[in-house]
């Protein structure tokens, strides 16, 4: 028999508790429905503000569910712990077969989802649905930067998403690397815009949005896909048509002349320092040839006999090394991603190149 069989586990301390989480639960759906998001996550697509209703839904829900679930289990700890006046067989309230309850916890959470799911099915084709865009182009994750693939445009842009406001747009979202081994899963997130897609390889995804306010917001890549993870991020940049056309024009213009010109003499190589530790240290030492990260240590590039040819073949001498930088290079020694990819320009190359001048014994 148990010590508390003449206690009323409804008694009226339980439905005091009841009161309590009733009323902490009011006052949480209450700041739920009033909470200003759009404050501090700001919409800007136009799609946001379906995803944002979505969420206040699950979120309005989901309160009294954490007070209640929470709530009971310490009211019940509280309630029913062991006393040192009970006998060791004693046991809880025995709320086994109440019905009224178990109804009711299984009826309000089906409810709910059952609510959920038709809801985000309603929302959810907004993104993935078949739907006619102006713009189609291409995201493509790699190790450790977005590429972006515009229709007419001959190079890709990297880090650096360019879209004109109030224009649909469809973008194929994958991952993809030069060796098809070396392929990650990334992820595509633009909270401003509430998207976010896995980018995974030999999978393309087509996603639909239509930016809707002006503004540069983050791209952040929300799946660990190695070392370089924490820095792989972009911007997006939502800008008026007439400035995306400007925009547009100078990448064919670039693309059409071979790129932006470096002059290596001109490098500063203490800047170069700086590039390095904030954009290459990822993948190499400012050390011997043997000290690989991802690739190879990089001291006496320049001065080394014993050190091998660069990953194009080439001798090591400074226009080669620009070379490199600026249009990248994949080979048997694996993969350098260009001047766009890394977000660096023809200045950041010669000074890059001075640097590693000064990596010598």
């Amino acid at each position: 028999m148990s010590h508390h069989t003449d206690e009323n586990h409804l008694d009226g301390g339980f439905w005091r508790a009841v009161i309590v989480m009733g009323i902490i639960s009011a006052l949480g759906m209450w700041g739920v429905v009033v909470f200003p998001i759009e404050n501090y996550l700001k919409e800007a697509a136009q799609q946001a503000a379906d995803i944002d209703w979505l969420f206040r839904f699950m979120a309005f829900f989901s309160v009294p569910i954490l007070v209640y679930v929470n709530g009971f289990i310490i009211y019940f700890v509280i309630r029913y712990r062991t006393r040192p006046s009970d006998s060791i067989q004693a046991t809880g309230s025995p709320i086994h077969d109440h019905s009224a309850l178990e109804t009711w916890w299984t009826i309000i959470p089906a409810a709910l989802m059952l609510a959920l799911g038709l809801l985000s099915y309603k929302v959810l084709p907004e993104y993935y649905g078949a739907q006619a865009a102006a713009v189609t182009m291409e995201a493509i994750g790699h190790k450790w930067d977005f590429e972006f693939r515009y229709p007419g445009l001959a190079q890709s842009v990297y880090n650096d998403l360019y879209l004109p406001i109030d224009v649909p747009v469809t973008m194929d979202i994958t991952s993809s690397e030069a060796q098809a081994d070396d392929a990650v899963i990334h992820s595509f997130w633009v909270p401003e815009f509430r998207i976010k897609q896995d980018m995974v390889p030999g999978m393309v995804v087509p996603i639909h949005f239509t930016p809707n306010r002006l503004g540069t917001y983050r791209i952040i890549c929300t799946e660990f896909c190695g070392i370089g993870h924490s820095r792989m991020w972009g911007s997006v940049h939502v800008v008026s048509q007439a400035d995306f056309n400007t925009w547009f024009a100078t990448q064919q213009k670039q693309s059409a002349n071979g790129g932006p010109k470096v002059n290596v003499a001109s490098g500063d190589a203490g800047a170069g320092q700086a590039l390095f530790q904030q954009k290459c240290s990822v993948c190499h030492n400012a050390a011997p040839f043997d000290q690989r990260k991802v690739g190879p240590g990089l001291a006496d590039l320049f001065d080394d006999p014993q050190h091998p040819a660069l990953v194009d073949g080439k001798k090591a001498d400074p226009a080669d090394v620009a070379e490199i930088l600026e249009k990248g290079y994949t080979g048997s020694m694996g993969s350098m991603p260009n001047m766009q990819a890394n977000g660096i320009s023809s200045t950041d190359i010669a000074n890059l190149v001075a640097y590693l001048k000064t990596l010598h014994k």
